[in-house]
């Protein structure tokens, strides 16, 4: 595989920094420039991206999260925690509104369709559920995996879920009957889908659902990713390298330097409006990287240009 060449030089410092409690977190952005943090010390913050302040109290949470998710209206998050139980949170009281209760082991991945009706959620158990929001029964599964399921994607016509097995490969559901109708071999540690439900992202391939072929981005390790909101950046993590990327999605090469830390990197969020990407190091920091540096990089501006806000999965 040939190597693509980089674009010209990138700024690589963040422009903000905010410290938090935790080595590791899962993390979620919220529309109003805020973003919600979950410890593994079981604890929810809610931070301001400007300012670099904690926004109210901690919301309690006595089990634990291993996952959480923003719902598309942005009101509530959907977690899946170490007692097995899914739960819907409300954004503005960070008190419990829903548990839903189906899964033997812990709750590894949860995600929103577009229109915040369903929420699909896998487990260590080795399935998936499809949970209806208002009901809170369980619409569709247990659907046996087969294997341990470390994420879940809807597509965004919420007609397909991906799920990755890690280094077991990959696999695409039928959202509505639970029918298995495509797998891949390989290791895939993260899901992402463009807005227009035409490109899978998955680890370090990306996938055109249309002919389900296979384009290598990058062949080291991927933990983590995220879709720009106009569907035209990516934004890649590699813990081992301790480093994010920006990543051209139309020409399928990096957008300037690494994007360096001090220790591994967990996690790449980009803000809803676009103008922010937000990563977590091992060394208990947030980093908060202005986006419109990708212009200096030599490439046009509208590339960083959003007509519309992008749900994201994943």
């Amino acid at each position: 595989m040939v190597t693509p060449a980089k674009h010209n030089g990138l700024a690589t410092k963040p422009f903000r920094q905010i410290k938090i409690s935790s080595w590791k977190v899962n993390l979620c952005l919220t529309d109003k420039k805020r973003i919600i943090v979950h410890s593994h010390d079981r604890s929810f913050r809610v931070w301001d991206l400007e300012t670099g302040t904690q926004v109210g109290e901690e919301w309690e949470d006595k089990d634990g999260a291993m996952t959480i998710a923003l719902s598309p209206d942005g009101k509530k998050v959907a977690s899946g925690g170490f007692d097995s139980a899914v739960k819907l949170w409300s954004v503005d009281t960070g008190k419990v509104i829903k548990t839903w209760t189906g899964h033997t082991h812990w709750v590894n991945s949860v995600c929103w369709s577009l229109d915040g009706g369903r929420v699909v959620s896998v487990s260590w158990d080795k399935t998936f559920r499809v949970w209806d929001v208002e009901s809170g029964k369980t619409i569709l599964g247990p659907i046996n995996t087969g294997e341990d399921v470390l994420a879940v994607c809807y597509s965004p016509d919420a007609k397909m879920i991906a799920t990755n097995l890690g280094s077991d490969g990959l696999k695409i559901w039928n959202a509505n009957s639970g029918e298995l109708f495509k797998t891949f071999k390989g290791e895939f540690a993260c899901l992402a889908w463009t807005s227009d439900g035409k490109t899978l992202i998955a680890g370090r391939s990306k996938f055109d659902t249309a002919t389900w072929t296979e384009v290598e981005l990058r062949t080291n390790y991927v933990n983590a990713i995220s879709v720009f909101p106009n569907d035209r950046i990516l934004a890649i993590t590699s813990y081992p390298e301790k480093t994010a990327q920006l990543w051209d999605l139309e020409k399928n090469q990096p957008i300037g330097k690494p994007l360096h830390h001090q220790e591994y990197v967990y996690s790449a969020t980009f803000s809803v409006d676009g103008k922010f990407l937000v990563t977590h190091c091992l060394n208990g920091y947030i980093y908060i990287w202005d986006v419109s540096i990708v212009k200096e990089a030599g490439l046009p501006s509208d590339i960083v240009s959003i007509d519309k806000f992008h749900f994201r999965g994943h």
